[in-house]
């Protein structure tokens, strides 16, 4: 019986870690669980681009794949505390049931199904039906909720994307639509400085539901993994491309900065882990062509240099969520 409560015990606070705890992430279970899922799709997509069709179903299989595991467990555990006497529960006819009575009884106990033709056959048992009972609401409410919180997220994330992929579909192009008449357009700076609050709330999304994380989007231009990574490349233009006297507001650029360089650090580690080269910095080209007064080539390889480790990490934040170099042109189709 002790197995049985350890089991139950141990489910039950993985999904209140991974449901209920904001700083923590997922439960040990989850974690496992989900992470093998997601390699098994990864594994299963391939690497040609029809890999996106495939992948657009991760999050949704992780998130089932999770619950499920859940509630095996959870069944798992009270079947072992049912199984642990031989007259815990009887059938119809006041005898001790079989093995597959058992798990029937189990499964209508923590559905709260409330069958009756089999009956706790002993007062610890009947204790133990009315805790499977509470547990089992528990667990399927707090999945319920779970879930709306999540498909919550998942558009947020998704609306990011959009908003980036709206400015530019690459840093040059995105400095370059900011330009005009000679200078930054104010309403650019506002945009920028709405995507500020944006990134901060989809880095504490991804602390508060782990399982974001693995939901893919089948065009880069509604990925948030892909759309950062441009969005940063945009960023080290405006802070080092670009001549110091023509530069956008800094109030608008150094804040998106450093909700950026956040969102990468909570990911670092628990999500992502940084791959050996960085992704490329964009070049100056672009924004000389378009008559944009930019930085010497000296300074600007210096401020890329300097970013090496954040970049590694982005390309690691889009090789996890299955998108290449190839993919970081930002399109909505």
């Amino acid at each position: 019986m002790s197995a049985g409560l350890l089991v139950v015990g141990a489910v039950l606070l993985d999904a209140a870690v991974t449901t209920l705890s904001l700083a923590s992430g997922a439960g040990w279970l989850t974690r496992h669980v989900s992470q093998g899922m997601w390699r098994l799709i990864r594994r299963l997509a391939g690497r040609g681009p029809r890999r996106h069709r495939v992948l657009r179903w991760s999050g949704t299989a992780v998130l089932a794949t999770t619950f499920g595991a859940w509630v095996t467990g959870l069944w798992l555990g009270w079947l072992l505390v049912f199984c642990a006497t031989p007259d815990a529960v009887l059938d119809q006819f006041g005898r001790p049931a079989d093995i597959w009575s058992r798990i029937y009884y189990t499964g209508f106990s923590i559905f709260t199904l409330g069958v009756g033709d089999h009956t706790p056959g002993t007062t610890t048992a009947q204790l133990a039906t009315n805790g499977a009972v509470l547990t089992g609401l528990f667990l399927v409410t707090l999945g319920i909720t779970y879930l709306m919180q999540v498909v919550s997220a998942v558009v947020d994330k998704r609306t990011i994307a959009g908003h980036v992929a709206a400015l530019g579909a690459d840093p040059a192009d995105i400095v370059r639509r900011g330009w005009a008449d000679g200078k930054f357009a104010p309403m650019f700076a506002q945009h920028l400085t709405s995507l500020t609050p944006e990134l901060v709330r989809l880095g504490e999304q991804h602390l508060a539901f782990p399982v974001l994380h693995f939901f893919h989007a089948e065009s880069s231009g509604k990925s948030a993994s892909a759309a950062v990574t441009v969005l940063d490349g945009a960023l080290l233009l405006m802070r080092a491309g670009v001549d110091p006297r023509h530069r956008p507001d800094i109030g608008a650029v150094e804040p998106l900065s450093c909700a950026l360089e956040q969102l990468v650090r909570i990911l670092d580690g628990s999500f992502i882990v940084a791959t050996d080269e960085p992704v490329d910095a964009p070049s100056l080209e672009g924004l000389a062509r378009a008559g944009i007064p930019t930085n010497h080539e000296q300074l600007y390889a210096e401020a890329v240099e300097h970013t090496r480790t954040h970049r590694r990490q982005l390309r690691g934040w889009c090789v996890s969520d299955g998108w290449d170099d190839v993919d970081l042109r930002l399109t909505l189709r």
